[in-house]
């Protein structure tokens, strides 16, 4: 009689743990939506939590958890970089909130460029001369 090999059956207690903790994250981005935090926290612990999501759902569900070591290796290289952007584009936006950055009048700042130029009525201005008419055909 033949072993059977396990090692390909789901696991189906994982399974149910993974949907589990996912259902427990979602409940939990609802209720911080419900907090009303300023924008740059909310926006940063909603991408924490989803971020959370994201690894569980690829560790179990894209079979990443038990890989070669290449894999896990890409896959951090790509979040670093990506956690980079973040936190690059986080820190302009904290240097440019003390400045106004709304939409800035720009007839005030410039005042040349602000409309657009205008004909100055002349006193004697020449009339133009009328166009000659065309000849009549036959």
């Amino acid at each position: 009689m033949e072993k059977h090999n396990d090692e390909h059956r789901p696991n189906v207690k994982l399974y149910i743990a993974v949907f589990a903790a996912l259902l427990f994250f979602t409940g939990l981005t609802v209720a911080v939506s419900r907090l009303h935090l300023p924008r740059p926290q909310a926006i940063a612990l909603g991408l924490t939590i989803a971020g959370i999501k994201a690894g569980l759902v690829a560790a179990v569900f894209m079979h990443l958890w038990g890989e070669k070591k290449l894999i896990p290796k890409i896959l951090i290289g790509a979040a670093f970089f990506a956690v980079t952007l973040i936190v690059i584009d986080v820190l302009d936006g904290v240097w440019l909130t003390p400045q106004d950055t709304g939409r800035m009048a720009v007839a005030d700042q410039h005042p040349d460029e602000g409309t657009a130029p205008t004909a100055k009525p002349t006193a004697a201005a020449p009339a133009a001369p009328a166009a000659p008419a065309a000849p009549e055909a036959k």
